[in-house]
């Protein structure tokens, strides 16, 4: 069995082995790595850290992971350690409201100087390992537990990029291991989405909660174009395109979700001229 150094090393990273930690990154204080890897802050989050911990400390290079189901983790992405400095507040200038909510306790930060290195952007999100009875660094190695296939992807744009058609629908669900972040992002939050039929332009609203939440509910699409929706079941779902209107807190009640969901209907004119039932008003 390889491991990850191995692996890297036969791509390229020529780092003795001693100089390379591998680390796992999970939710944490109320942030999604999830969240923050879509909306394209993980290296602002990567590089700020704890000064008593100085996890980067002592090797030239540092592997990222960001956990998945069960204790798997999936390879991100590997960095070069060029310093490290007291942590700055205009280091966080750009970053959004709930990365700065994290660090409200004003205790003292450090930042550290990390440059990604090219040539590894194959791997990302096809090689797993397992992650259990360690902390989040280590300069361990560790045996790689699978390389999924590269196969035909279809890349998760983040949520309010999100415009597929049916086949890309049934591509995501058909292969699933190769589309674990659709499925860590759709089964993350509750969420309000909107099915547009190109071939007339009605719009039908729909809420998705409960158990893997958008993604449970968007795979009954992929399988009959759908999804038990009446009005659009003599459709042809080659004209539909699945997009979301918003995301919403776990934390809500069905209740909560539904009477949003009916907000949006209104604002949609679904209920009018659209594809949701008069009596869902």
């Amino acid at each position: 069995m390889i491991t990850v150094k191995q692996l890297l090393a036969l791509e390229g990273l020529e780092t003795p082995p001693d100089q390379i930690k591998l680390v796992r990154h999970c939710d944490h204080l109320g942030r999604s790595i999830r969240r923050i890897v879509d909306e394209g802050y993980f290296d602002l989050y990567h590089a700020e850290q704890d000064p008593k911990v100085k996890p980067f400390d002592g090797c030239e290079v540092v592997v990222s992971f960001n956990a998945i189901e069960g204790n798997q983790a999936e390879f991100h992405s590997v960095h070069r350690v060029e310093g490290s400095r007291p942590f700055r507040r205009s280091d966080f200038s750009e970053a959004p409201d709930y990365l700065k909510a994290a660090h409200a306790d004003g205790k003292p930060r450090m930042w550290y100087h990390l440059t990604e290195l090219a040539g590894f952007e194959s791997l990302k999100g096809r090689v797993i390992i397992q992650w259990s009875g360690m902390g989040w660094f280590q300069r361990k190695d560790r045996e790689v537990f699978q390389i999924l296939p590269p196969g035909n992807q279809v890349l998760f744009p983040g949520y309010q990029n999100i415009l597929l058609g049916w086949r890309e629908l049934r591509e995501i669900f058909d292969t699933p291991v190769l589309h674990r972040d659709w499925k860590a992002a759709l089964s993350a939050s509750p969420g309000i989405y909107r099915i547009t039929d190109t071939s007339t332009g009605k719009i039908y609203i729909g809420a998705a909660y409960g158990k893997e939440n958008l993604w449970q509910r968007w795979k009954e699409y992929a399988k009959t174009g759908h999804g038990g929706n009446k009005l659009l079941k003599p459709l042809d779902p080659a004209h539909f395109r699945w997009s979301i209107v918003r995301t919403l807190s776990g934390s809500m009640s069905p209740k909560e979700v539904i009477e949003i969901e009916r907000i949006e209907m209104a604002k949609h004119g679904s209920n009018a001229v659209g594809l949701n039932w008069q009596w869902e008003k």
